[in-house]
């Protein structure tokens, strides 16, 4: 007998806790960032110490961890850094600096961020502009497609990736099948499809201002909201928002985007301008029945006399 399971039961969620355990290697995405990144707390215990920072420090994980920064680094670190970072302490926003560095020879882009009594700190050097990692690239790959597949599942964004010149859209990860209930998870959609689920209101001002922002160049980025039909035919209202890639003769070839449904939202502003206009109706009628009421008593007044 078939069991009919909702995706909020026990048995479920036990069996997607155990999938994304064992398709998700346990990798921190800091180990996957060219940036250096370390953390420290109010005492100057080093805490986390990424690949990065090993490689643009020379300084190893195991040889900093639970060790005061500044007394590992006294020699070389220059006294207006320190001056900096302890600010950082009594800050609860990012800080953003540049400084130089003499001993390693190089200008560092820093922002700390203070929170907790713990100090993050993600740094760049000009001396180590793009750093390799350990991990294997393979690795780093899984990492950030499995962490990208986690976000696209739970975010209402359908993201496509549009070809100019096949003139077909390819909707990635199944965002219109959760969204708007069409049974495509990547896969090429022709681009009158997509044309046709536009709007008739809003047809012509919407491929216009795709054929504009591509002409025009002035950006590389074009939005425009309008009505989308979904599988069942109803219209839904959608954001759309891609940033166009041209080739090197400067034509644009394709189009990375995103599409989000506002529905919601703008049915809300609706409802409240309807009841703004309601609430305005209703002060304009009590204007009106009082200045009726005014002349009826002005005229009653003058007969009497």
């Amino acid at each position: 007998m078939k069991k009919n399971l909702s995706k909020n039961s026990p048995e479920v969620k036990n069996n997607l806790n155990a999938l994304v355990n064992k398709s998700y290697p346990v990798i921190p995405v800091t180990e996957t960032l060219t940036n250096g990144f370390f953390s420290v707390d109010n005492k100057w215990t080093v805490k986390y110490w990424n690949k990065a920072a090993e490689i643009i420090l020379g300084v190893a994980a195991k040889d900093i961890i639970g060790k005061n920064l500044w007394q590992k680094f006294a020699e070389v670190i220059p006294i207006e850094l320190y001056a900096i970072d302890q600010r950082a302490f009594l800050k609860s926003t990012p800080v953003h600096f540049h400084e130089y560095w003499g001993e390693m020879g190089a200008w560092f882009d820093v922002i700390t961020y203070h929170c907790d009594g713990i100090l993050s700190v993600s740094f760049k050097s000009s001396n180590h502009p793009h750093v390799g990692h350990s991990v294997d690239p393979a690795q780093r790959l899984k990492v950030l497609t499995e962490l990208y597949r986690f976000v696209t599942e739970i975010t209402n964004d359908c993201l496509w990736e549009w070809d100019l010149l096949s003139k077909d859209i390819f909707w990635i990860d199944g965002g219109h099948k959760r969204v708007f209930g069409y049974q495509v998870e990547n896969a090429l959609i022709p681009q009158n499809f997509w044309e046709s689920c536009i709007h008739p209101d809003d047809k012509e001002r919407v491929l216009k201002g795709v054929q504009d922002s591509i002409t025009k160049k002035s950006s590389p980025l074009w939005e425009v909201k309008y009505k989308f039909k979904a599988a069942n035919g109803i219209y839904h209202y959608v954001h759309d928002r891609a940033h166009i890639v041209y080739d090197e003769d400067g034509k644009a070839i394709r189009m990375v985007g995103a599409t989000a449904d506002i529905t919601e939202n703008i049915l809300l502003e609706k409802k409240l301008e309807q009841t703004r206009l309601n609430r305005q109706r209703e002060i304009t009628d009590a204007v009106l029945i009082a200045q009726e009421k005014e002349r009826a008593a002005i005229g009653t007044a003058l007969n009497e006399n």
